[in-house]
């Protein structure tokens, strides 16, 4: 099967938020052994969105599209489907009813916009929305489907998994298709594929690399008509992938960085406390979003770097004094909080002749039971991502030394 991907929304051809969805369909796709043609953005005018339709219609099996099927009158997806397949729409009294009960449930009057949510062309059926009151589209029309579904991303996945994923099973085929990513953390992308380039350039499973911001996503995908052989060949890869990259790998998706981070101090029920200077509180962020954070996290600081520095009695020009501060910070917020670890996370910027030529000395220090553990990074970047690499080395830094202090006490 080909598919196309249609997201439609003016604020993604403005470029006011990034489509993700996409992204998210694309990875899906390529588990399910669809095969994906192409990825289009269209503004919330009809004709555009009709004729980027009419392309995808002829290029595959399946559209999906997401967003514009909202109440307002920008939202102009399902006009744009019935106009396509020159059909025409009316109100579902079931799924009308549907609506108004969830404005019920809210003691919220329904808008008479929301009338719209409600519309159907005979070629579709509903695809129901617990999380929403917009309803999808699965459309059957001449042997093809279109798919559409809300633009608000948790919307959008569960439906795709709940409702448009098993109608579209019994035209796979065949072949089953498993996959597995593993996340990795403290090694580079092209470090990473450079490691394990024999097992990717077998192409069975197929193994590729891709760094985001939550480290480096190895993912493994195997095909066969017998799901278990595509779940042993995915197992065999798995295995050598991490007796090769050894601790660099800290999970598999969809486990999260501060899960992998915490988890040390969940297996011996010790706490942690964050003192941040001048780095944007994100390592501490990262570590509060986490439902164990609950009990293992103390709580955290975050501050200027020069005010930091300034109240621990620090001078702020002198070239030694992100470490300096690392290491009086560590110890200090462990004591404030009554933590069993202490981590200090500074950041000092220096500005360059260009805002991407500013230098930032990042100090990591952790003061825990035995003596302090440092390091130190020097970057050159814009500030933003000069804050993105210490939260980045901050999580592999917290996440390997904890591991180390483990091992050594046994």
């Amino acid at each position: 099967m080909q598919a196309v991907v249609v997201s439609i929304g003016s604020e993604l051809t403005e470029g006011f938020i990034t489509d993700t969805n996409a992204t998210f369909l694309a990875q899906q796709m390529s588990a399910l052994g669809i095969e994906l043609v192409g990825v289009s953005q269209v503004a919330d005018v009809l004709e555009n969105i009709v004729r980027v339709l009419q392309r995808g219609w002829d290029d595959a099996d399946l559209i999906v599209t997401t967003g514009g099927i909202g109440p307002t009158d920008d939202d102009l997806t399902r006009e744009a489907v019935a106009a396509l397949l020159h059909e025409e729409v009316h109100v579902d009294q079931e799924l009308l009813s549907s609506i108004s009960s969830f404005f019920r449930s809210r003691s919220i009057p329904m808008p008479e916009k929301n009338t719209k949510q409600a519309w159907l062309i005979p070629s579709a059926e509903a695809l129901d929305n617990p999380m929403g009151t917009a309803p999808g589209w699965f459309v059957r029309h001449d042997g093809k489907f279109i798919a559409s579904m809300p633009g608000v991303p948790r919307e959008m996945r569960r439906m795709w998994a709940e409702q448009v994923v098993p109608r579209l099973l019994d035209r796979l085929g065949d072949r089953v298709y498993v996959s597995k990513t593993l996340k990795t953390i403290g090694i580079g992308e092209s470090a990473a594929e450079r490691e394990i380039a024999e097992i990717i350039h077998r192409g069975d499973p197929i193994v590729a690399t891709y760094a985001k911001d939550d480290g480096v996503h190895i993912r493994i995908v195997a095909a066969s008509p017998d799901r278990s052989v595509a779940e042993s060949a995915v197992s065999r890869t798995e295995a050598e992938v991490r007796a090769i990259l050894g601790d660099y790998v800290y999970g598999v998706e969809p486990a999260t960085l501060g899960s992998a981070v915490l988890a040390p101090l969940v297996l011996t029920g010790d706490t942690l406390a964050i003192s941040e200077a001048g780095s944007g509180g994100r390592i501490t962020s990262l570590i509060a979003e986490e439902p164990a954070s609950v009990v293992h996290f103390s709580g955290g600081i975050v501050r200027a770097f020069s005010y930091a520095a300034s109240i621990n009695g620090i001078d702020a020009t002198d070239p030694a004094a992100a470490s300096a501060l690392a290491r009086t910070e560590a110890s200090s917020i462990r004591g404030m909080l009554k933590a069993d670890y202490g981590l200090s996370v500074v950041v000092r910027l220096t500005p360059g002749e260009r805002l991407d030529l500013t230098k930032g000395d990042i100090a990591l220090c952790l003061n825990g039971r035995t003596a302090d553990v440092a390091r130190e990074h020097t970057v050159t970047a814009i500030p933003s991502e000069i804050r993105r690499r210490a939260a980045m080395w901050a999580a592999e830094f917290l996440r390997s030394s904890l591991l180390e202090d483990h091992s050594t006490r046994g």
